[in-house]
């Protein structure tokens, strides 16, 4: 018998049997039998929007579909509640996100449900966007591209042709018994054509201290597993970056998306926004798009005033110097943005120029930071470390020019990545700098423990003579340079950083006590929950070592 869906007024009916409703045609929708996609994310925060994007839209088509966050699993066995809660739902389909730390736990779990499972696997994600051949070699079908549409497309493909039939999708590589069947890249999705993704799906499971669980009946772990203490949510309204920096795994996806910025209207938006307001433990937005400024004066100007009319809440965009806005960051502002987030990278115009490909000099930093400070917003600079190829006098050049920028502020550090497709990767593979797997096993927030570091990290905080008399060349520091950056970092660390912060991000959200408490307080719970859970701090930290122990028990994980 085939099921059959009909919606009647909003009110889905199924009905085991062939219905015959000719008569009645102009009152029923029917959709032939729906599929179940289950949905497996290996990262260690339940912050998900790419995986909820490929969610919502395959609801909308009719089909079911469940979440399943299982954060750093690399065992060498499927936990029985994991496997128990896979045959009890019995998915059509079984998706998996990665992003390139993710590879191996992804490459891990894939052979594990195979073991117990007849069900076809499909990966998507960055990673597999960078290495396509690479994934197919351990996935039934990669996505290479977009995955909102042609998820949709494979689930009806397995429906009305079955497995054994190949798919000709666009997106969809396939594998094909060991033949690897490639498919070109898709049009483009038009972003307001996708359903809006909600805050906490009640389909989202996590697997936690041996047991699946529902997060949206759980919403306190929900938010233990969440970035920020679950107060945020994250949010697109762009899709792309026209810049081709050398370092960033942007440049590479041009390949796949292209330049061009695609935009979702001012309507769409909002839609989502009142949405997500309806629940309460929500206080901000975070826009996470690489180019939020790329909407033009009108676009931002309908924003804000709907913003301000139906949402009213303190949010946060990321903004890229030298093209920043003063009418639009004002306009923001009054709306309630309330921090900003500026990729500077680094202090050298040399390391910028002729390492990173970023045709931006540090005087843009300095005016841009200079109408940060004005508007009031919270200022939150990032910059990248540990790169090979710094000389000493660009580390020097860059602790000098970050000492100089308008403070308060406060600063991100991030390990320099190599990640594949990218102008600096291919330069430092063909130059033997850096094993060309290195991505791979290493989170970018784990930064040497080095002296340029540690000075880097305190230039926001301490005077400016400290910095002066402590950024000296190797040759020239003694122990008492070493003793004092020590000493500093400590209490930059434990007290003036978390000051800072406090101060700034009080001002940004226009001192406003109820914001302030639940925002600090969301991001102690956040911070706490780094302490208290494997997966969110120290399993992160020390992914590197969790691998090799795995190397040790699954060395042929690892075999290529």
């Amino acid at each position: 018998m085939t099921t059959v869906k009909i919606t009647i007024y909003g009110q889905t009916l199924i009905n085991n049997t062939i219905v015959f409703l000719t008569a009645l045609s102009g009152f029923f929708i029917i959709d032939s039998q729906h599929m179940k996609l289950l949905l497996i994310s290996l990262q260690s925060n339940a912050s998900l929007v790419g995986i909820k994007y490929i969610a919502a839209n395959v609801r909308s088509h009719g089909h079911e579909v469940r979440i399943l966050l299982l954060p750093g699993y690399l065992e060498s066995t499927l936990h029985s509640e994991i496997e128990k809660f896979v045959r009890n739902y019995n998915p059509d389909l079984i998706g998996m996100g990665l992003m390139s730390i993710e590879f191996y736990p992804a490459k891990n779990l894939t052979r594990l449900l195979k073991e117990r499972f007849d069900i076809p696997v499909i990966w998507g994600g960055l990673h597999v966007i960078l290495k396509p051949d690479e994934c197919i070699k351990y996935a039934d079908y990669v996505c290479g591209g977009e995955g909102e549409n042609a998820v949709v497309a494979l689930l009806e493909y397995l429906r009305d042709k079955g497995r054994n039939v190949v798919p000709d999708i666009s997106n969809i590589w396939v594998n094909d018994n060991g033949s690897i069947i490639k498919k070109e890249a898709a049009p483009e999705v038009d972003l307001d054509r996708l359903p809006i993704i909600e805050y906490l799906p009640d389909y989202y499971y996590v697997f936690h201290n041996g047991q699946i669980i529902n997060f949206s009946e759980h919403p306190k772990l929900f938010r233990s597993y969440s970035l920020y203490g679950g107060t945020c949510h994250m949010m697109i309204t762009t899709r792309g970056c026209p810049f081709y920096c050398g370092y960033c795994a942007n440049a590479y996806t041009m390949t796949v998306f292209g330049k061009k910025i695609r935009k979702r209207s001012v309507e769409n938006c909002i839609e989502e926004l009142k949405l997500v307001k309806e629940d309460p433990y929500v206080i901000y937005i975070n826009f996470e798009d690489d180019w939020f400024f790329s909407h033009d004066r009108e676009w931002m100007k309908r924003f804000c005033g709907e913003y301000k009319k139906h949402i009213n809440l303190p949010f946060m965009v990321r903004v890229f110097p030298g093209v920043l806005d003063r009418e639009k960051l004002f306009m923001l502002k009054d709306a309630g943005l309330s921090l900003v987030i500026m990729g500077v990278q680094t202090g050298s115009d040399r390391v910028n120029f002729e390492i990173y490909n970023r045709k931006v000099r540090f005087s843009s930093v300095i005016k841009a930071a200079e109408l940060i400070s004005e508007s009031k917003v919270a200022p939150y600079y990032e910059m990248i470390v540990d790169n090979p190829y710094e000389t000493e006098k660009d580390q020097m050049d860059c602790i000098d020019s970050m000492a100089k920028l308008k403070r308060p502020y406060t600063i991100s550090l991030a390990h320099l990545t190599f990640f594949p497709g990218t102008l600096l990767t291919e330069r430092a593979v063909k130059e033997k700098i850096v094993d060309p797997d290195a991505y791979l096993t290493r989170y970018m927030v784990k930064i040497d423990k080095t002296y340029f570091n540690k000075l880097l990290y305190m230039a926001p905080y301490i005077p400016r003579f400290f910095i002066n008399f402590l950024n000296k060349p190797e040759a020239s520091r003694n122990f008492i340079h070493r003793l004092l950056t020590n000493c500093l970092f400590f209490v930059a660390k434990r007290t003036i950083e978390p000051a800072v912060f406090f101060f700034v991000l009080t001002r940004g959200l226009k001192y406003n006590f109820n914001w302030t408490a639940r925002t600090v307080l969301g991001n102690w719970k956040s911070a706490l929950a780094k302490l208290l859970f494997n997966f969110l701090g120290k399993s992160d930290m020390e992914f590197d070592k969790r691998l090799e122990l795995a190397r040790k028990e699954m060395p042929g994980l690892f075999e290529k």
